[in-house]
């Protein structure tokens, strides 16, 4: 297993798209901290310059940061995944591999763990680019660059913000997943995880707008469970720009973090076995 994993995390860094995708969440990060951030906060009126402080400086900017992160993270962290499951089967390779001696399941985990892999890394790579932009923003705003604020993180608060912001990916990339296996076409994967996100964010507000049984049954959305993690990477009770197309997650309004765990563990268990079943029983021509 340690020689394929090695040979698959081979192919996927030759290949260009990850690269691409770093690219483009680098980019991301210095959007939200110099435009929506640092930019807005010298050029808004007064009542909106709060909201846009909290976008680039320390601490606050950590959760602006992991906030878009997640979203547009799980839209790239789709694309890289869709991609490297279904390529081979456009290549018409994944018979040669099969015959080869893995085994179906080992194949498709394979697969599944070396795209985590390249994703995981590749986020982090992102986040810490932002970070060090928000420093360089913080000390150009004149402002102290320190952690030691009104409801301010610790290291290890940090670390768990992080890794709320990791699981909230976590279904979508398997979303995406398991739409690339199943349509054995990249195009499948990446235009069902841009339609699911975008399509899920605007049934939410409206079903939020509705309200009552209506705003209830976004507690079985992938999206509201998510917004319960990253309410809990909020740093104090302001608001903060944020790339990503929503409201700043309020946790009076969302369910308890550890019950949105469990619903998304729900979800990406679903998208594993449907993907592995139907991979297992499909007929794979050379």
């Amino acid at each position: 297993m340690t020689s394929m994993l090695a040979a698959e995390l081979l192919k996927v860094r030759k290949r260009w798209m990850p690269y691409v995708l770093l690219l483009v969440m680098a980019a991301g990060a210095a959007v939200q901290i110099w435009l929506l951030g640092y930019v807005s906060w010298r050029e808004s009126e007064v009542e909106f310059q709060q909201s846009a402080l909290r976008a680039f400086a320390l601490p606050w900017s950590l959760s602006a940061l992991l906030d878009a992160g997640q979203f547009w993270g799980a839209i790239l962290v789709g694309i890289l995944t869709a991609s490297t499951v279904a390529t081979e089967h456009g290549w018409g390779t994944v018979r040669q591999a099969l015959i080869r001696g893995q085994t179906r399941n080992q194949y498709l985990a394979i697969k599944l763990l070396g795209s985590a892999l390249i994703a995981a890394v590749s986020l982090l790579l992102a986040f810490g680019i932002g970070v060090c932009l928000s420093v360089i923003a913080t000390a150009v705003a004149d402002r102290p660059i320190s952690l030691d604020v009104a409801g301010g993180p610790s290291a290890l608060d940090i670390l768990l913000m992080i890794l709320r912001a990791g699981y909230g990916i976590l279904p979508y990339g398997l979303l995406a997943f398991c739409l690339a296996t199943v349509g054995r076409s990249t195009t499948v994967g990446v235009a069902g995880i841009l339609l699911f996100m975008f399509g899920e964010a605007i049934l939410l507000g409206v079903l939020g707008g509705i309200g009552g049984v209506a705003a209830d049954a976004r507690a079985f959305s992938m999206g509201h469970n998510v917004s319960a993690l990253l309410a809990a990477n909020r740093i104090g009770l302001g608001d903060y720009n944020s790339m990503a197309p929503r409201p700043n997650p309020l946790t009076s309004d969302l369910p308890d973090p550890a019950v949105a765990a469990l619903v998304l563990a729900l979800y990406c268990l679903a998208f594993l076995a449907i993907a592995f079943v139907t991979f297992r029983r499909r007929d794979i021509r050379g």
